[in-house]
């Protein structure tokens, strides 16, 4: 049996019973230290690490000054031998990666029918999250359109079908909302369109030939004031993915756990639902601000409760249960058996369009109805960039969350169908395509799970699904669009509502977070609570905080464990977790599984103490009464019945100790039959005075120079009442936080390769013959 390279194997007897793995060398060399102590009859070579450091450690490469790493990013990116500009141009547009090996015979059928199925549900999806947006249906015709062509040149997901979702929508909504007519004037409008009369202007810019060159497009001046807002935060939102993305921020999302995305997800689904209930209800209530929006919406909902519009009531409830029947009961329950789902979304907007017109529902049951759509595209036009740096916060918000949504949907498809996506790469995709769309009246995008999971099941390959589907948006855009002019909003609203379901499911899944982590647990609810309370933008905000929180609480409430030798292998554990512990009299090993860093050092040093039962500061006030260290120990073995150290601290209520399965190293301790340990009293053996503390280094991920401080200050509290500690198995990271700091000038000598290396040393220290004769 080998444990390493370095060390053979042979063994050790404890009191002649039992026989222990240990490593011995025959030859003697620099960075060792060979011992023989006869409790233990130990032979073993001890690694400090400074030893070991010195003769394995490789010489840390010369650093490149600032002007060496932009030329060889610049020789990177710019060289083309040995195939590299070939892979920046498959980094760049990654389709001719992906389609290299595409199968037009077999592949492409598929993204057919999986790319006009998604089309289908895009045209009442478009067109409901784009009233969601408080924005034009036609805009989210537009939006399944102009980003999803750009996704498909620049995108590294096969799978995942772009274009309006809720979220996005909610949260563009809410900046979108803010424009009333009141605010149609000269400041927010672009100087592009400016005359003097700048608003009539700006209208007809937008309402002129290119959307429809005889009548108009009939949107009116606060439609297209809403439309220039939603282009300019839609470009703002662009930008700033195609700047993280350059910067190599995709990584930025692993700050949103699951949970935290859950609670958020859900709790905007809260906002979704409550601003469809107007539309539902066929009421007339205004948008309210952000913070405590839902409490004054729903206030404000009771109140018109006895002005409801009965026939737009029925219609929807009749749609709600035609579409949870549908897409429930027998599209998830035989999507296995059926090839395509049934697109119940179109056949109730296609119905209600056609009910609508014929029987005049907006004339004859006053319902409200979607009203006019320009028939061809929008016009390429810049969005007004007067004012965007009131919205910088709000941009950077929707552009994180449209990414994390994205990708997170992009990582989970990659990861079923067995190939990797650029996170990078996806950042900027989802900016290029925003940017463009922006040009096109269009607001921000994402990756919608519903579509993209009905793109997966219908058979989809790759992203030519998309263009299947963006042509059969474009043939609604210029033809068939003016025709769902009747299409009743309630319709709409309706979809909406049963598309929330799947959200509001996520509720379900904080039982298994209690179970599994009540951090977790409580980080979904606080998100949650601050959704919906104080709105998305700042309950988002509000969950990472307490999010990042946890993370500090979980490191200052992790308590340094005593640790024990395992009986037969080298390996140290928590004595009360484990069988078979192995103690070492007067040596504390102490493990800590957390960084040691400003916010924990403190209270690492109190829970030392009390693992120790022993606080220097007392100690020092009994030491100078007595006049040294050796009578102070000896005054105290004579007169206490406590031990100064005990091993096992806790013992059961009658005062026997027992312990199952334990290797005991005090001769003085009766082994019963059935192997439990009991004693009625202390052993004065078993009393043996504290003399070294081990710090098992192997969990501590980094240490700051606080950390460093705190540990020093450990450290010579405890070498002024005779105690010295001992770290072992420190980190490369640590060490040179130690040596930087100043720890190592004074206790280089106190570091060692391992906790058995520093345990090893500790029993063998000469100072321990001082404490073994006391005792």
């Amino acid at each position: 049996m080998q444990l390493s390279p370095l060390i053979h194997i042979t063994s050790f007897s404890v009191m002649g019973s039992k026989s222990f793995p240990v490593s011995v060398d025959d030859e003697e060399s620099p960075p060792y230290k060979e011992r023989d102590y006869d409790e233990f009859s130990v032979k073993q070579r001890v690694y400090r690490t400074s030893s070991f450091r010195t003769e394995y450690k490789q010489a840390d490469p010369i650093p490149l000054t600032a002007r060496e790493k932009v030329q060889n990013v610049a020789k990177k990116t710019c060289s083309c031998s040995n195939g590299r500009g070939k892979k920046l141009l498959q980094k760049l547009l990654p389709l001719f990666k992906i389609y290299r090996k595409y199968k037009i015979k077999t592949d492409l059928p598929n993204d057919a029918i999986a790319g006009f199925t998604v089309g289908i549900m895009q045209l009442p999806q478009g067109m409901a999250y784009a009233m969601l947006a408080d924005l034009p249906p036609v805009v989210g015709l537009y939006m399944s359109f102009f980003p999803v062509l750009i996704y498909f040149l620049l995108g590294t997901s096969r799978h995942i079908s772009m274009g309006t979702v809720a979220v996005v929508s909610l949260m563009t909504g809410s900046i979108v909302s803010k424009v009333t007519t009141s605010s149609l004037s000269a400041s927010t409008i672009s100087p592009l369109f400016s005359t003097s009369e700048p608003s009539l202007n700006f209208t007809e810019s937008f309402n002129g030939t290119t959307l429809a060159p005889d009548t108009g497009s009939g949107l009116s001046d606060l439609d297209v004031q809403k439309m220039a807002l939603a282009s300019t935060m839609c470009f703002l939102v662009g930008a700033i993915q195609i700047l993280f993305g350059v910067c190599r921020l995709g990584f930025v999302t692993t700050y949103m756990s699951d949970p935290l995305v859950s609670g958020f997800t859900t709790g905007a689904a809260v906002h979704v639902f409550t601003s469809q209930v107007k539309y539902i209800f066929g009421l007339k209530i205004p948008r309210y601000p952000n913070l405590l929006q839902i409490v004054y919406t729903y206030k404000a909902i009771i109140l018109n409760l006895p002005k409801t519009n009965i026939p737009t009531l029925i219609a929807s409830a009749i749609c709600i249960v035609i579409l949870y029947i549908v897409k429930v009961q027998i599209n998830t329950r035989f999507k296995h058996k059926m090839k395509i789902p049934v697109p119940i979304e179109l056949i109730v907007v296609v119905t209600g369009t056609l009910l609508s017109h014929f029987f005049k529902f907006n004339e004859t049951y006053k319902m409200k109805v979607v009203g006019k759509i320009p028939a061809g595209l929008p016009p390429f036009s810049p969005p007004p960039f007067v004012g965007f740096s009131d919205y910088i916060s709000d941009a950077i918000i929707i552009a994180v969350v449209a990414f994390a949504q994205s990708v997170s949907l992009a990582a989970l498809m990659a990861k079923k169908h067995n190939y990797t996506i650029d996170s990078n790469q996806e950042f900027i995709a989802y900016g290029a395509g925003s940017v463009f769309g922006s040009f096109f009246s269009c607001y921000p995008f994402a990756a919608s799970v519903s579509r993209s999971s009905v793109q997966d099941s219908a058979g989809g390959r790759t992203q030519i699904a998309s263009l299947f589907s963006a042509s059969l948006v474009l043939v609604v855009i210029i033809v068939i669009g003016p025709l769902f002019e009747s299409l009743p909003s309630c319709v709409l609203a309706s979809i909406i509502v049963v598309a929330l379901r799947s959200m509001f499911l996520q509720v379900f899944e904080l039982k298994k977070l209690w179970i599994v982590s009540k951090y977790d647990f409580f980080i979904w609810i606080v998100t949650f609570v601050a959704v919906v309370i104080l709105y998305v933008d700042l309950g988002l905000w509000i969950g990472l905080i307490f999010s990042f929180l946890t993370v500090v609480i979980r490191t200052q409430f992790t308590k340094p464990i005593q640790l024990q030798r395992i009986a037969d292998l080298d390996v140290f554990a928590d004595e009360n977790k484990y069988l078979k512990t192995q103690r070492y009299p007067g040596v504390l090993i102490v493990g800590f599984h957390s960084p040691m860093y400003y916010a924990n050092a403190d209270i690492f040093v109190k829970q030392v103490y009390q693992l120790s039962q022993l606080k220097p500061e007392r100690a020092r006030k009994q030491i100078k009464r007595l006049g040294s260290i050796q009578e102070f120990r000896q005054s105290f073995s004579q007169t206490s019945q406590v031990p100064l150290y005990n091993p096992n601290p806790t013992s059961p209520s009658d005062g026997q100790y027992k312990r199952q399965d334990s290797v005991i190293s005090i001769s003085s301790f009766g082994v019963t039959a059935n192997g439990h340990v009991g004693m009625s009293h202390p052993h004065p053996e078993d009393c043996q005075y504290l003399h070294h503390i081990v710090i098992d280094c192997s969990s501590m991920c980094f240490m700051d120079s606080v950390g460093s401080k705190v540990m020093k200050q450990l450290f010579d509290e405890y070498k002024t009442i005779g105690i010295k500690v001992f770290l072992a198995a420190v980190q490369d990271d640590v060490w040179t936080v130690l040596d930087t700091t100043g720890f190592l000038d004074t206790y280089k000598q106190n570091i060692y390769l391992s906790v058995a290396d520093a345990v090893s040393a500790a029993m063998d220290d000469p100072e321990d013959d001082i404490v073994t004769k006391q005792v």
